[in-house]
């Protein structure tokens, strides 16, 4: 793993901007496992979140509505288990249940399952990354995923930012038109007839989404984008 440390070391150290960091975290969540990744800067009273960055495009209305609501601060379970430091590892099984704010909050943007590094300064939480999708990681996996937080973290400061930026959008309006009638049930050939092309155009967009999100089959496609809240 170092070799891979050493690598996005260098990478981090050149990056200039808020873009930058988030295809960054995008390859660093890749290489891990995980479907995307994000970094947190909170304010110094730990009540808001100064400056969010995440390589999910759809997580920008879902971050804006949780800071908004104060949820973070309604899980002191969740403070305690960040408090310990190193890499902290979640499953649906935090929640209360399925009616629990948070989790629903959650559900709607892969965040049920994830993984947490707690970011400290001075003995404070002063930040977090996570990473979102399941986690298998060993002991030195783990090590290497907090080292990279914490160079990610140091750098984003630097940069004296704030607010909340995500992801470019990664699908066309065309391609969003194209899956979204895809998650109706209609055929290519329906599809085509509705937008005004050709079957072979419908499914050369369903193609390009799939090689954007990395999905095996239309299924699988329409329901990445579903997940992601692409559309």
């Amino acid at each position: 793993m170092l070799a891979v440390v050493e690598r996005y070391f260098e990478a981090i150290q050149q990056s200039c901007t808020d873009d930058d960091i988030i295809e960054i975290l995008k390859n660093i969540a890749a290489e891990f496992g995980f479907r995307s990744g994000y970094i947190i800067e909170y304010s110094d009273d730990l009540s808001s979140a100064l400056h969010v960055l995440d390589s999910n495009a759809g997580r920008a209305g879902w971050w804006e509505e949780y800071i908004a609501q104060g949820l973070r601060t309604r899980t002191p379970a969740i403070a305690e288990m960040l408090a310990r430091g190193g890499v902290q590892l979640f499953d649906g099984s935090r929640f209360t249940s399925d009616a629990d704010a948070l989790f629903i909050f959650a559900q709607k943007s892969d965040m049920v399952e994830c993984a947490l590094v707690p970011v400290s300064h001075g003995g404070a939480l002063v930040g977090l990354g996570g990473f979102s999708g399941p986690s298998t990681l060993d002991q030195h996996r783990q090590m290497s995923l907090q080292l990279l937080v914490y160079a990610l973290f140091a750098q984003v400061r630097t940069f004296r930012n704030i607010g909340v930026v995500t992801h470019a959008d990664p699908l066309t309006p065309r391609e969003k038109e194209v899956i979204g009638l895809s998650a109706e049930g209609l055929t290519s050939t329906e599809i085509a007839s509705t937008l005004g092309m050709s079957a072979r155009t419908v499914n050369q967009h369903v193609d390009n989404v799939a090689n954007k999100l990395g999905t095996k089959n239309r299924a699988h496609t329409v329901a990445e984008v579903i997940r992601h809240n692409l559309l």
